[in-house]
């Protein structure tokens, strides 16, 4: 019977933040624009109230927000959150941001190659933020290698 209760109260506070904080701007970053290949990333989430009055958003759990990494992984997928209901104010022409990390556990689940890489960030129940991107690059000890490695290679040809 306290499970049901919880459900209903999770939906009922669910709805009414869908309703109240429709108007909320996402946006996300990351802390860098370039990372070492290895190095964790830091993406924050950013919800933004344009809006003179506050909005709270209110979330069925304690997951709030989350980022789509490259299209394919989910920072949310496997974690364990509260199952209680949750909520944020922001102030009139306020923000509030979650900062993720892309750590060693996410890295070992979805290792970010050398290249470009794409992250959508999400407010659970309110929206997306536009694509950004970023790029991992080698470590410096390994362009060293990968120059000295190509021009040992020119010099044998000649």
């Amino acid at each position: 019977m306290i499970k049901k209760a919880q459900i209903l109260t999770a939906l009922i506070f669910v709805l009414c933040g869908m309703t109240e904080a429709k108007a909320v701007n996402i946006s996300t970053i990351t802390d860098k624009e370039s990372y070492l290949l290895g190095e964790e990333v830091v993406v924050s989430v950013i919800a933004y109230n344009p809006d003179l009055n506050p909005v709270t958003l209110n979330f069925a759990t304690s997951l709030q927000a989350s980022y789509l990494m490259d299209g394919v992984y989910d920072w949310s997928e496997g974690k364990f959150f509260t199952q209680f209901p949750t909520r944020v104010t922001i102030g009139p022409y306020g923000s509030y941001t979650w900062d993720l990390t892309h750590g060693p556990t996410e890295m070992e689940a979805y290792p970010l190659e050398i290249g470009a890489h794409t992250v959508v960030g999400e407010v659970l129940g309110y929206g997306y933020s536009s694509t950004i991107q970023f790029q991992v690059i080698p470590e410096p000890a390994t362009i060293l290698l990968l120059t000295l490695g190509g021009l040992l290679l020119t010099s044998r040809r000649r």
